[in-house]
C-alpha cells in the first residue's frame, strides 16, 4: 500500500491553519492574562510595595542589632537613620508609584487650564 503524499500546496494550506490555531490560542491566553492584570493589579501592586519594604525593614533591623561592623550597604554611618535609608533604596519603586498616581491628576489639571490659557474667559461688560 501507498500513502498518500501531500503537495506542497497542500502543505502550505496545512501550515497557514496550524498557524491560525496556534495564534487564536495565543490570543486567548493573552486575553486572559490581560484581563487578569487588569483585575488584579492594586492587590498585586500592593504585595509587591508590601513585601520590598518587609524586607528591607527587617535588613535594617537585624543590621542595627547584630551590632557588627560589616554591613550590607557600604558607606552608611551609624547616625543615619534607617527610614532614610529604607526610602532612598526604594526610590526608584516609590518614584514610579507616585507617578502613576500622580499622572491622572496632573492630566486632569492641564486639560482643564490650557483651553482656559488659550482662549480666556469671555467676560460681559456690564453697561
Amino acid at each position: 500500500m501507498s500513502t498518500y503524499k501531500l503537495t506542497p500546496l497542500e502543505e502550505l494550506r496545512l501550515e497557514k491553519k496550524r498557524l491560525r490555531e496556534e495564534r487564536i490560542i495565543a490570543s486567548q491566553r493573552l486575553s486572559y492574562q490581560l484581563q487578569y492584570l487588569n483585575d488584579n493589579w492594586g492587590t498585586m501592586l500592593t504585595k509587591g510595595v508590601a513585601s520590598s519594604v518587609r524586607s528591607k525593614l527587617a535588613e535594617t533591623v537585624d543590621n542595627l542589632s547584630s551590632g557588627s561592623s560589616f554591613s550590607v550597604t557600604p558607606f552608611v554611618t551609624k547616625r543615619t537613620n534607617p527610614w532614610l535609608n529604607l526610602v532612598m533604596s526604594n526610590l526608584p519603586l516609590i518614584g514610579s508609584l507616585s507617578w502613576k498616581v500622580a499622572r491622572p491628576a496632573l492630566i486632569a489639571f492641564a486639560v482643564r487650564k490650557i483651553p482656559s490659557m488659550l482662549f480666556g474667559k469671555k467676560r460681559k461688560k456690564i453697561k
